[in-house]
């Protein structure tokens, strides 16, 4: 990852390099700020080239924040809202109760969150907000490190590391040195998409890249990764809490 500062604003970007790429392409969207370029291109030749368009990326980024704010749902966290897990929708229903500050369970029809009713209401969001998040990255772990072992039975890669993190832009990352990251919000989606995430970052493992070599070896796990990949666009916005 690189990093462009413009003024008080740094925006990470990662640069990657494709046989078919003929220029330097930059794009800002869900995945983030994303550089493609050439493999017969070093580093030190695409830096200044992004250097020279920083007012662009800033404007198309600052666009995007807004567009997403706009869509994204603002949650107050308090009953009568609903929380994706695993693709479904669950009603919210926060109960006051003694002692425990907060507590989350998951029944078959709804979330319920006690909260300690000495907590002040200016506060709870985001004590809720909090716990929950805790809740989240627990059943990320669980369910991603489950697909991890099924698909990784199949392909045979060396896995090093695996860790879950609030990353803004992006749903998996990868280390030459066999470390993956995943943004724990991916649990909210369905397993069929957790399903295409997994697999594009041990895919990644074989290939370093997204050259027609990589897409093969995704396609061989995930015949309608497109569509997966589609969905994952088009409703990435909506995995939040």
């Amino acid at each position: 990852m690189q990093n462009l500062k413009i003024g008080s604003t740094v925006i990470s970007y990662s640069i990657k390099k494709s046989f078919r790429a003929k220029n330097v392409n930059i794009s800002v969207g869900v995945d983030g700020v994303q550089v493609v370029a050439p493999v017969s291109m070093d580093d030190s030749e695409i830096i200044p080239l992004v250097e020279k368009k920083r007012e662009w990326i800033l404007n198309k980024f600052e666009s995007y924040r807004q567009r997403l704010a706009q869509i994204r749902p603002v949650r107050e966290l308090v009953s009568g809202e609903t929380l994706l897990f695993m693709g479904k929708d669950y009603p919210l229903k926060v109960i006051e109760a003694e002692g425990a500050f907060v507590t989350i369970n998951l029944t078959d029809s709804q979330f319920l969150v006690y909260i300690n009713k000495d907590i002040p209401l200016e506060k709870r969001r985001e004590a809720i907000r909090s716990e929950l998040e805790q809740w989240y990255i627990s059943k990320a772990k669980r369910v991603i490190e489950e697909r991890l072992e099924l698909f990784n039975n199949r392909i045979r890669v060396n896995i090093k590391t695996v860790r879950f993190k609030n990353q803004k832009t992006r749903w998996g990352s990868c280390s030459n040195k066999g470390n993956l990251n995943f943004n724990w919000k991916l649990v909210m989606a369905p397993t069929y998409i957790v399903d295409y995430v997994v697999v594009h970052e041990l895919c990644h493992l074989i290939q370093m890249n997204h050259s027609k070599e990589f897409w093969q070896q995704v396609k061989s796990l995930i015949p309608d990764y497109k569509e997966r990949r589609k969905w994952l666009k088009e409703n990435g916005i909506k995995l939040n809490v």
